[in-house]
């Protein structure tokens, strides 16, 4: 940075003067010099004339000729321009409507708008490219113009001299904060500026059919070793990252390419499923941000399907919309559970830095998407070019699909269902008493049921024994099931990771568990190898309705739907979505394929396209 209290020093009389002047009418005419803003010039001036290097009369009335002087010809310049001309350059910036309210205000005010506006920070020189495109009258601009000029540089000589090296150590101090912060700041608005535009074409290209189309699972790919395999690629970038303290996250790439092979909602739920492993591993912190995997892995997904994948720009697009997710999702994220930071060195170093002149959120928001940026070019770039060098066969016909948007509204198409969210809340509301809490499992385990047999609506709050009895024997079920992760998870390292990872995988079979108690009761569903068979039928379909089954009850505990409904509500209705989710699951893995029409949220396949599907999965 130039040593401005040097360079006063070394500058006396008429030559210190004559430069400063010479700056001024380079401003005043329009050229930008944002190392040598006009106040900061006369602050010099005025420091100059307490050092008594300058007499104030002389140096006052040379600012004022050069000030005026720069600001006439300015005008010109810009007259001749022409208010078309500058039409055409401002429509693609969008910013024709601003300058004609500006020249409006000109217009109607006269040298009154002059005179206010060149007091103004950041209008000065603006004032007078507008009053010469708009032709406003040389007298009124002058009329206006030189009792603001006098203003101006009264002002700022007098605070030079007044304060002398303390306001010049003042305005160094604002200039290394802006360099410090401000700049930053900027370039971090611009690369989101240029990224939104791309982002903003890709989301206006998905109409409302594709966004009804997201909510449909389609079950005819992927085969066992690619769910997996993308697990593992976000499992071993992460642990790479951490172990090596690297500057990125490297976890998306896995669920990114998932999502590309197989949509959205198989793809968020990898997402999911690697944050969930990875916290009971190797980050413990890492399960909050399953939201911010789902959200990438389901706009990745999104973005596939109307073929972004296959061209530059798509890329771009899918990079710029990943970006801004993850950065938008895990800022608040931060703030919640570690005082801003992201766990990544260099964002934390950003975000430390940053807070000691900005608000915190800001802080944390620019460290996050520090590191944000390269990780998901590196994730995006990785996973498209691993998706087009993978072989991709032929598309099942006719397709195999699962609505699930039928599970999220049947709840409310279903008679008296205010009624029966309202039982179920309170007995949410006495769990502790079990009895009510044992009912209300048995309650989920009916919805399940019903589902199973193709109804969608909501059963009735009858039969409390028989649904005390499905609530009481599922409870143990679960129990048993769950009692090797618990033995696991209390002994040294690594057994308790191994308890925690063995617990989430026991989570992800409740469907098939379930499913088996819905076909042949309690011990059906100690039957292993049934239980694999179901799994196997289908691994998309198990790991979506599997992990969809851990979050949403958390989601309803947090009030996400319950802002609207009330937290008791919402939990039993995410409970219900969960239950319908099973028993459509149950539906579609029996051995038995179901017939067209039995479940309304699934597009049947053939009898012969399913046993053929079936026995593909088993080979």
């Amino acid at each position: 940075m130039v040593d401005l209290i040097g360079w006063v020093q070394g500058l006396n009389g008429l030559v210190l003067a004559l430069a400063i002047a010479g700056l001024l009418f380079v401003v005043e005419i329009g050229v930008p010099l944002p190392l040598a803003p006009g106040d900061l010039l006369l602050a010099i001036g005025g420091i100059a004339i307490a050092a008594g290097k300058i007499s104030a009369l002389e140096f006052i009335a040379i600012a004022m000729a050069a000030i005026v002087g720069g600001a006439i010809l300015g005008r010109e310049i810009f007259a001749l321009l022409g208010w078309k001309r500058l039409l055409r350059v401002a429509r693609p910036l969008r910013i024709e409507a601003p300058l004609e309210r500006v020249a409006s205000l000109l217009q109607q005010q006269g040298w009154r708008a002059v005179f206010t506006a060149r007091l103004i920070p950041g209008l000065r020189v603006h004032t007078t490219e507008v009053a010469g495109v708009t032709e406003l009258p040389r007298r009124t601009f002058i009329g206006g113009l030189v009792p603001a000029a006098t203003v101006y540089v009264v002002a700022f000589v007098g605070l030079g001299a007044a304060f002398g090296r303390p306001i010049l150590e003042i305005i160094k101090r604002a200039e290394h904060q802006f360099l410090l912060f401000g700049l930053p700041i900027i370039a971090a608005i611009a690369l989101a500026l240029i990224l939104w535009r791309p982002a903003k074409r890709g989301l206006a290209s998905i109409g409302p059919a594709a966004w009804a189309n997201a909510w449909v699972l389609r079950l005819d790919s992927p085969g066992f070793v690619v769910i997996p395999a993308c697990i593992g690629i976000n499992f071993t970038g992460h642990l790479l990252a951490v172990q090596f303290h690297l500057p990125l996250f490297l976890d998306s790439t896995g669920t990114i390419l998932c999502a590309l092979i197989a949509g959205p909602w198989v793809g968020g739920s990898v997402g999911v499923i690697t944050n969930l492993v990875t916290a009971n591993s190797i980050d413990p912190n890492a399960a909050p941000y399953a939201a911010v995997s789902f959200a990438i892995g389901f706009a990745a997904g999104l973005a596939a399907r109307q073929g972004w994948h296959r061209q530059p720009a798509g890329w771009l697009a899918m990079w710029a919309i990943c970006f801004l997710l993850s950065a938008v999702i895990s800022t608040p994220l931060n703030l919640i559970t570690s005082d801003g930071h992201s766990g990544v060195a260099l964002g934390d170093a950003i975000v430390d830095r940053l807070a000691k002149g900005l608000p915190l959120p800001v802080a944390s928001l620019a460290g996050e998407a520090a590191i944000d940026l390269p990780d998901k070019l590196l994730a995006v770039g990785a996973a498209v070019l691993i998706y087009r060098a993978l072989p991709h066969p032929a598309a099942v016909s006719p397709p195999f699909e699962l609505d699930l948007a039928t599970a999220f509204r049947f709840v409310f198409r279903s008679e008296r269902w205010p009624a029966k969210l309202l039982v179920g809340s309170l007995c949410l509301l006495f769990f502790w008493l079990v009895i009510p809490f044992l009912l209300l499992y048995g309650y989920s385990v009916e919805v399940a049921r019903s589902a199973c047999r193709g109804q969608t609506q909501l059963p009735a709050w009858t039969g409390v024994r028989q649904k005390l009895k499905d609530g009481f024997l599922m409870s143990m079920v679960l129990l048993v099931w769950n009692v090797p992760p618990g033995l696991l998870s209390v002994l040294p390292q690594p057994a308790a990771v191994a308890g925690g990872v063995l617990g989430l995988f026991v989570g992800l079979l409740q469907p098939a568990i379930w499913s088996q108690y819905l076909s042949g009761g309690i011990r059906a569903t100690f039957n292993v190898a049934a239980v694999a068979r179901r799994v196997r039928f289908n691994l998309s379909l198990t790991l979506v309705v599997g992990a969809l089954g851990l979050p949403l009850p958390t989601l309803g505990l947090l009030g996400v739907v319950g802002l609207v409904v009330g937290v008791l509500p919402a939990l039993v209705y995410t409970s219900i979505v969960v239950s319908y989710l099973f028993g459509e699951y149950a539906n579609l893995t029996n051995e038995v394929p179901p017939t067209a029409g039995q479940s309304s949220g699934v597009v049947q396949a053939t009898r012969a396209t399913l046993a053929t599907g079936d026995h593909d999965q088993q080979s």
